[in-house]
């Protein structure tokens, strides 16, 4: 039972780490500078992923209506929202040139 405790724990902390936009924070208006305030802590400076699976050739998984409504809404663990519609589809754009 302790350790159902320890990981419940652990799971939301990390949630809270990938969504640790603060509001007073000056959001970037540029796809990297975005991926970098909203994304980097889950998927990884080099887009490598950590706590969030990696986000390499996104272009041959996903097409963009595909990706920008994965970036709206969430997946699994990775909670919808973080960014704007408009900021989601410039991260969108720019996921889809790597």
């Amino acid at each position: 039972m302790k350790r159902i405790w320890i990981v419940l724990a652990l799971s939301l902390l990390l949630l809270a780490g990938c969504a640790s936009n603060t509001a007073d924070a000056k959001r970037p208006a540029d796809g990297e500078g975005l991926y970098k305030f909203g994304c980097l802590s889950c998927h990884g400076e080099n887009l490598e992923g950590l706590a969030g699976p990696p986000v390499t050739n996104m272009k041959a998984k996903y097409s963009e209506e595909e990706l920008l409504k994965l970036l709206n809404d969430g997946v699994g663990m990775m909670p919808g929202g973080l960014l704007t519609e408009e900021e989601a589809k410039t991260v969108t754009k720019w996921l889809l040139e790597k």
